[in-house]
């Protein structure tokens, strides 16, 4: 049995190919129940960063998640390899909890990776492909990102993509106080752009989403206002920047939502797929930035005692599954071993009661012979080791000598 990860992210692949694998959570599912029959365990990790599928098979290689991949995405394999990490192994391993601790992020040590996470990992229970090994990967990755946070100091202050974005436009603007904003999408990004700005204090506030809920509980305190989903086209031109957050499988911001009134600004696209059409970026006075635009604050360098620190807890994590997992590819030899020597046991003591039976005043003889026979049948195969694996004999023997009489 082997585990595989396949992994297209920000640091190899363009925007171009991460928003044809933007799957939307329906749709992760929908593609875990396709691929079930191809493996043991599938858990599908999608962000706007990154799409990595991990599966559990019973031969090792990591080409065919990458088929998969492709396949979904309808691209050619030979344009999604170049760009693709494969790991197996350990280094899938290590490669998770990293991911999982922010270690891979965009911004390192943000926060928003946990829940993504255990939402794959919810997705693949939904589906029906999550299976004890993935199980215990993902549950010990989300204890490693919650432990590294909270003893590096890696995530202090906290650093997320929607600081990075907000802080992008006010630098673009000369501030935030005094200007207009306008806020598309009242989910988890979303809520965060307007955390972030309530911080800048613009003059005024929108925020606008297609569920009339979100948008309430959002624009509940009195500096927000929310506007209903089909009347936001009308203030494009009445802004100074617009946050566009939402989860449409398409652009909803097109250039032809700005006109001669609009004002010179900023547009920032925090969605993969892209959710603002790309000929904004044409727009006299408009400048439009996308999550590839936005650069990590200075003070992330991996020479830091936060990352190190960090690291070292991932690696700690690393060890206790790896352990976890030989001792369950162990677990089959140990079943068969126990059966082999239950069966040993039970011919060699009914061939003593029967010489008992015929012989009791030998009782004692027949006895030790049968004890020195399952003894020599029990250590036979652990002196055949004894010249290739001469500690692991040497182990045998010691646990042996040890076993309570």
């Amino acid at each position: 049995m082997s585990l595989a990860v396949v992994a297209i992210t920000h640091r190899t692949a363009p925007l171009t190919i991460r928003e044809r694998l933007g799957f939307s959570p329906d749709d992760q599912v929908a593609w875990l129940r396709e691929w079930k029959s191809l493996a043991n365990e599938l858990v599908l990790l999608v962000t706007c960063h990154r799409t990595e599928l991990y599966w559990i098979a019973d031969e090792p290689g990591t080409g065919r998640g990458l088929e998969w991949l492709a396949a979904a995405a309808g691209l050619p394999v030979e344009v999604l390899a170049p760009v693709a990490l494969r790991a197996g192994g350990e280094q899938a391993v290590r490669h998770l909890m990293r991911v999982a601790a922010g270690l891979d992020s965009r911004v390192v040590g943000e926060t928003q990776i946990l829940g993504q996470v255990r939402r794959a990992r919810e997705f693949a229970r939904t589906a029906g492909t999550l299976g004890p090994v993935l199980e215990r990967l993902f549950s010990l990755s989300l204890a490693a990102g919650r432990t590294a946070r909270a003893r590096s100091g890696l995530s202090a202050g906290g650093r997320s993509l929607a600081r990075l974005a907000v802080g992008a436009v006010s630098r673009s603007l000369g501030g935030l106080g005094g200007r207009a904003v306008l806020v598309l999408g009242a989910g988890e990004m979303g809520r965060l752009v307007v955390t972030e700005l309530r911080r800048e204090q613009p003059a005024v506030l929108w925020v606008s989403n297609r569920t009339a809920g979100r948008l309430q509980a959002l624009a509940g305190d009195g500096d927000v206002r929310g506007v209903e989903w089909a009347r936001w086209p009308e203030l494009v031109v009445e802004v100074d920047a617009i946050f566009v957050a939402t989860a449409a499988p398409e652009p909803i911001l097109c250039a032809r939502h700005f006109d001669s009134r609009a004002r010179s600004g900023v547009v920032v696209d925090l969605a993969v797929p892209r959710n603002v059409e790309p000929s904004v970026a044409h727009v006299p006075g408009i400048r439009l930035i996308t999550v590839d635009d936005l650069q990590d604050e200075p003070g992330s360098s991996r020479t830091q005692p936060p990352y190190q620190c960090a690291e070292e807890i991932v690696d700690h994590y690393v060890r206790r599954y790896l352990r976890w997992w030989q001792a369950r590819q162990l677990a089959e030899e140990i079943r068969l071993a126990q059966e082999v020597l239950e069966q040993l046991c039970h011919r060699e003591l009914r061939r003593a009661f029967q010489l008992i039976a015929r012989s009791p005043e030998k009782a004692s003889e027949i006895e030790r012979e049968a004890a020195a026979s399952v003894a020599r049948k029990v250590l036979a195969p652990v002196f055949q080791s004894l010249h290739p694996e001469a500690d692991g004999a040497a182990t045998v023997f010691r646990l042996l000598a040890g076993v309570q009489r």
